[in-house]
C-alpha cells in the first residue's frame, strides 16, 4: 500500500475530522460524497475493496445501503479498532471484513474483488505506480476502480502549500491529474477518467472554515482545548488558500480492468 509509516491520525485530529465531516468520516462530504464516487455502479452482491478504510463509516454505507460485501484495509491500528467497533455496533460484521495491514503488496489473491474503492486516502501512497499495479492485480476482469483523491497542480510547491503541509502534520505524496491518469493506464487500466472537483471542494472548505470560526468553535474548544482549536482553524484557513490558488486539486477517478 505504500512505504513504512508512523501512525499520524491521533485522537485530536480524528475528533476534529468527525466534528467537521460526521461520525465515521476522515474526508470531506460524508455519505453524499461517497455516493458521487460510486455513482452509476450497482454494488449489490459485489466484493468491494476499500483501501484506506479509516473509521469504517464508508464501509457501513457500502454494505448497508449499497448491498456490497466489503473488505476494508487500513495501516493504522487505532483507526481499524475504531472502525471494527463501528461495524459491530451497526450489525454489519458479517458483511464487512476490516483488516489491519502493513504497507506493501495487497494481501489478496489475484482477481478476487469486483470494485476497488478509495476516498481521499491514496494521497498517502508514495509509489502510485506499484500501488495501481496491485489494485489491477486483485481486480477481476471487467472490474472497476472508483475513487477520489487530493491531487496537485503542475507547479512547484509554494510557501503556502508547504505551510499547509506543516499544519496538517500528515505525509502527503501528491500527484497531478495527468500523472494519476498515466499511471493508471500504465498499470493496464482502460476507460480512465480523472474529473476535477476542486470547485465543489473549495466551496465546502470555505463553509467549514466559517463554521469553525463561528458556531463550531465552542464545540471544538470543549473537545480539543483552545490551543488545538486555534491550530486547526489556521489549518483550515490555509486549506482554503491552497484550494483558491488551485495548488490543491481534488478529483474523482474511474477506470476499468479489461474483460
Amino acid at each position: 500500500m505504500g512505504e513504512s509509516h508512523a501512525d499520524e491520525y491521533d485522537d485530536a485530529l480524528v475528533a476534529l475530522l468527525e466534528l467537521i465531516w460526521g461520525e465515521g468520516f476522515l474526508s470531506p462530504g460524508g455519505p453524499a460524497a461517497v455516493g458521487k464516487v460510486i455513482e452509476g455502479l450497482d454494488l449489490t452482491g459485489k466484493t468491494v475493496l476499500d483501501i484506506g478504510c479509516g473509521l469504517g463509516g464508508i464501509d457501513a454505507i457500502l454494505a448497508r445501503d449499497r448491498g456490497a460485501r466489503v473488505i476494508g484495509l487500513e495501516i493504522e491500528r487505532a483507526l481499524i479498532a475504531r472502525a471494527r467497533r463501528r461495524i459491530a455496533h451497526a450489525g454489519l460484521a458479517d458483511r464487512v471484513d476490516l483488516r489491519l495491514v502493513t504497507p506493501g503488496p495487497l494481501p489478496l489473491a489475484d482477481a478476487s474483488v469486483d470494485v476497488v474503492f478509495g476516498k481521499d486516502s491514496w494521497i498517502h501512497v508514495a509509489d502510485k505506480g506499484a500501488f495501481f499495479a496491485e489494485t489491477f492485480r486483485v481486480l477481476a476482469p471487467g472490474g472497476v476502480l472508483a475513487a477520489s483523491d487530493w491531487l496537485r497542480g503542475p507547479e512547484p510547491y509554494s510557501d503556502d502549500m508547504r505551510t499547509f503541509f506543516e499544519l496538517e502534520g500528515l505525509t502527503y505524496h501528491m500527484e497531478t491529474a495527468e500523472g494519476y491518469a498515466a499511471k493508471l493506464r500504465a498499470a493496464g487500466y482502460v476507460a480512465v477518467a480523472v474529473e476535477d472537483t476542486a470547485d465543489e471542494c473549495r466551496a465546502l472548505a470555505h463553509d467549514e472554515y466559517a463554521r469553525m470560526r463561528g458556531p463550531l468553535r465552542a464545540e471544538m474548544v470543549a473537545a480539543l482545548g483552545p490551543e488545538k482549536t486555534e491550530h486547526f482553524i489556521e489549518n483550515w484557513r490555509m486549506l482554503t488558500v491552497v484550494l483558491d490558488g488551485r495548488e490543491l486539486r481534488p478529483a474523482q477517478m474511474r477506470a476499468r480492468k479489461p474483460a
